[in-house]
C-alpha cells in the first residue's frame, strides 16, 4: 500500500500558516492599533479632554464632506492615469480641483487649531492626539 506523503505535509504546512498569520492580526501587540496617536492625552484635565473631544468631532463633521470629495477626485485622478489614453487637460484640472480641497481642509485645521489655543489647550505636537487622527492630506511635490 502507498502512502501518500503530501497530505501531513500540507496539513503542516496550513498549520504554520494559521498561526504565523496571528501576527498580522495583533494590531501592533494587541493594542487598539491608534499608532503613535494619543501621546500624552492623559496629562490634559478632565475639562481639557473634554473640550479636545468636542472640538476633534466638531472638526471632523465639518471636514467630512470636504474628505469625501477629495477621496472622489483621488479616484477620478487615478482612473484618469490609468485609461487607454490619458488625458493629460482632464488629469491637470483633477489635480487643481484637488489642491483646492486641501488648501480648504488646512485651512479648517488651523481654524481646528486656533480654536483648540483659545480653549487652553496645549498644542496638538505636545499631546498628539489630533495631529495622528484628523491629520491634513500629504500633498506630493
Amino acid at each position: 500500500m502507498k502512502r501518500n506523503r503530501t497530505l501531513p505535509l500540507a496539513l503542516v504546512t496550513f498549520a504554520a500558516l494559521t498561526f504565523a498569520s496571528n501576527a498580522a492580526w495583533a494590531n501592533h501587540h494587541w493594542g487598539n492599533n491608534n499608532g503613535m496617536g494619543n501621546q500624552g492625552y492623559s496629562q490634559l484635565t478632565q475639562e481639557q479632554q473634554a473640550t479636545v473631544q468636542k472640538l476633534h468631532n466638531d472638526y471632523y463633521a465639518q471636514t467630512s464632506a470636504l474628505r469625501q470629495q477629495l477621496q472622489s477626485k483621488r479616484y477620478e485622478y487615478n482612473a484618469l492615469l490609468t485609461a487607454q489614453k490619458p488625458d493629460s487637460g482632464k488629469i491637470e484640472a483633477v489635480a487643481q480641483e484637488m489642491e483646492g480641497l486641501r488648501q480648504k481642509l488646512d485651512q479648517q485645521r488651523v481654524k481646528f487649531d486656533i480654536a483648540l489655543a483659545e480653549a487652553g489647550v496645549p498644542a496638538a505636537q505636545e499631546w498628539d492626539m489630533a495631529a495622528v487622527a484628523v491629520a491634513p492630506a500629504v500633498i506630493w511635490a
